[in-house]
């Protein structure tokens, strides 16, 4: 059993550099990210990491997205970004925010980012709401997440007892379940679409094959937010006539904190 343990736990320390990796390409870059990227000692991990947690599929993607980063700087990244998620406004045919893919109605809106914010503090995180990018439902937070959890469930399996690692285990489950698996593939198809960037596409294309992997890996059975309904994202019909500027400002309420 305990030889078990330390496999599992090498795994699951593996996941969570993946997630780390994937919170990190999804956020507006800075010159520090470019730099990480670039360094070839950290893309080796992760590469390693991946190997760990997937297959064929995963290595290809990720070499196609270290091409990506070939003789780029940190002003062609940052035009990519803003052109594919927007910038001051929210790309709605590309939001990076689950709000956006999980329903048009302020009630549904509501429901979900209370249900986002209370697991991250049943797990003693706080997300500042001071940056359009720290908001509990963008694409990064929710890998970030994942990241954590993933971590602190390794870390359980060392030094806890079952109780701890119930609690990470389910609690990962269900995330998977209610929020990030329901969207992360409309999500990627969207930046597929969307996006000049090829990083941005192979690391979108990524994170969807990694997070169902996990999911497979976990009997996470989630039901998927359509892609299209008829020739418009399915999304883009059920916020047809709302304003991007309008949903964000819904997260100042007192409610939400």
């Amino acid at each position: 059993m305990e030889n078990k343990n330390i496999e599992n736990v090498e795994d699951l320390l593996a996941s969570s550099q993946v997630y780390q990796f994937l919170s990190t390409c999804l956020l507006e870059p800075k010159k520090e990210t470019l730099a990480l990227l670039c360094n070839k000692d950290y893309m080796d991990e992760v590469e390693s990491c991946l190997r760990k947690n997937g297959n064929g599929e995963l290595s290809e993607t990720f070499r196609h997205l270290q091409e990506g980063l070939q003789n780029t700087d940190i002003e062609t990244l940052t035009k990519g970004y803003r052109d594919t998620f927007g910038g001051a406004t929210v790309a709605m045919d590309c939001p990076p925010y689950e709000m956006y893919f999980s329903g048009s109605h302020i009630w549904q809106q509501t429901q979900d980012l209370a249900d986002i914010s209370g697991f991250y503090k049943a797990y003693g995180i706080e997300v500042s709401k001071d940056e359009t990018s720290s908001r509990w439902d963008h694409i990064a937070v929710e890998l970030e997440f994942l990241h954590f959890l993933t971590y602190k469930l390794a870390y359980a399996i060392e030094n806890h007892g079952d109780k701890e690692q119930e609690s990470c285990l389910t609690g990962k489950k269900k995330f998977l379940n209610a929020h990030i698996g329901r969207w992360i593939q409309a999500f990627s198809s969207a930046v597929w679409k969307k996006s000049p960037e090829k990083f941005y596409r192979q690391a979108a294309k990524l994170a969807n094959s990694f997070v169902h992997i996990e999911m497979a890996k976990l009997d996470v059975d989630v039901e998927e937010i359509d892609e299209h309904q008829g020739n418009e994202p399915d999304y883009m019909q059920r916020l047809e006539g709302k304003s991007a500027m309008g949903c964000d400002s819904c997260m100042d309420e007192e409610k939400y904190g």
